[in-house]
């Protein structure tokens, strides 16, 4: 009865090849956004020698990136719910690699700026589409699992920009390094053109007393409805700023606390961040194991390693250990796939990629964007240690939200289930 039930879940129902090719493709695209995203670091001695740029510009177009993704997630995700969302991630995917191409040929901050912005809108966009696929056609006992499969390109796709932006721009220019990454974009945007997708059927919508509708106000309104998501969204943005403010500050600690060498610091960092590529998928196959019966054990999950990280990590530093600290960095992301299926379960299906926008908006609004301004702040005040100690506190409080939030989760994952079910 129960694999009866998942099978009805399912929403797009075609042979694993096509859903093999659909992840794939997916995984790559997000690999190369990120990388797209994390080369301006390498290459920024080139930037300032190339173009006379600032550190203070240089900061801007690593920020921008963030603005684009929250101010245009939310519109995005609503067109991607109103048409077709395989076609969408095509489209989106190789506008932003056409910005990154352009990114080449640009010859000062301004036109830099804008094409950095559009990388941001492209992400915007993509997030919300991936994840509202690959819901639809991977089995509830297994989502997490394959998101957090998915989302292991965010520290390939990081890695892979260091790489290329120190090593290409050494021996053939910025300019390459950017059109190195962003090439490979626009190849496997085209292929996500002819990714399967799922259809809502209107005239089963209408008979479950919902409108598809574009307008914002009503969207937000239908949203808001459902009682845990508001919870969700502000507790997973203060987790977010413990997550967005510990990575950049990574060579930082190490160097001033830690005693290392900047150049072994930087290198030493990027392995850290890699922990994440284990960490994720083991991290949604612990929550899809224990929500089997309970589907709000998806939250306890993101509740344990939230503690664990902010426990450990804030331990590391304070007592300089190494060790410490390494843990509490492998725990950052164990529960990102847990809180990523969250969010989506408890919507209905055709409000998916849309709660995936809100979900982007919130957490770079109310958490991410923060996270490194807080570091930065207290760090001139109280010291390297001190800032994660508080950037950890951050995180602790995140925790209390998410425990209020599984007290409503079944509910609301129940009722969104009866309605898709009842739109078959």
């Amino acid at each position: 009865m129960q694999n009866r039930q998942e099978e009805q879940d399912i929403l797009i129902k075609v042979p694993r090849w096509k859903i093999g090719y659909s992840i794939t493709v997916l995984f790559v695209l997000y690999m190369l956004d990120y990388a797209l995203r994390s080369v301006i670091g390498p290459i920024t001695p080139a930037l300032k020698s190339s173009l006379g740029l600032s550190d203070t510009e240089i900061g801007w177009l690593m920020s921008v990136v963030l603005i684009g993704v929250a101010v245009f997630a939310l519109p995005l995700s609503m067109v991607m719910d109103r048409w077709r969302r395989s076609k969408m991630v095509s489209i989106i995917s190789i506008v932003w690699s056409i910005a990154g191409v352009f990114s080449g040929f640009c010859i000062n901050f301004g036109q830099l700026l804008a094409a950095r912005t559009v990388v941001g809108i492209g992400e915007a966009g993509f997030v919300s589409g991936g994840m509202a696929l690959i819901v639809g056609m991977v089995r509830k006992a297994r989502r997490a699992f394959v998101t957090g499969i998915w989302a292991a390109a965010i520290p390939l796709g990081s890695a892979l920009g260091f790489l290329v932006g120190g090593w290409v721009t050494k021996s053939w220019g910025w300019q390459a390094a950017l059109w190195a990454i962003a090439t490979p974009g626009i190849i496997f945007g085209i292929l996500a053109w002819f990714m399967p997708d799922y259809k809502i059927n209107k005239e089963s919508l209408q008979k479950t007393g919902s409108q598809k509708s574009m307008a914002i106000a009503t969207t937000l309104k239908e949203m808001l409805q459902i009682k845990t998501l508001p919870i969700l969204y502000v507790s997973i943005a203060l987790s977010g700023c413990l997550q967005q403010g510990a990575i950049p500050w990574l060579p930082v600690l190490l160097n001033r606390s830690m005693g290392m060498d900047n150049a072994i610091a930087s290198t030493f960092s990027s392995g850290i961040a890699m922990l994440a590529v284990i960490s994720m998928p083991l991290g949604g196959w612990v929550a899809d194991r224990v929500s089997r019966h309970n589907p709000h054990n998806k939250v306890m999950v993101m509740v344990a390693g939230m503690w664990l990280t902010a426990l450990l990590m804030a331990a590391g530093a304070y007592l300089a250990s190494l060790p410490l600290f390494i843990a509490g960095c492998f725990f950052l992301p164990f529960g990102v796939s847990a809180q990523l299926n969250a969010v989506q379960e408890i919507v209905p299906a055709y409000r998916r990629a849309t709660a995936m926008g809100l979900y982007m908006l919130t957490i770079y609004f109310l958490g991410g964007m923060w996270g490194p301004t807080i570091m930065g702040a207290v760090s001139d005040a109280a010291g390297i240690q001190m800032a994660y100690i508080v950037i950890c506190g951050i995180g602790i409080v995140s925790t209390l939200g998410l425990l209020w939030a599984a007290r409503s989760f079944n509910a609301d994952y129940q009722r969104a289930t009866e309605v898709d079910r009842a739109m078959e």
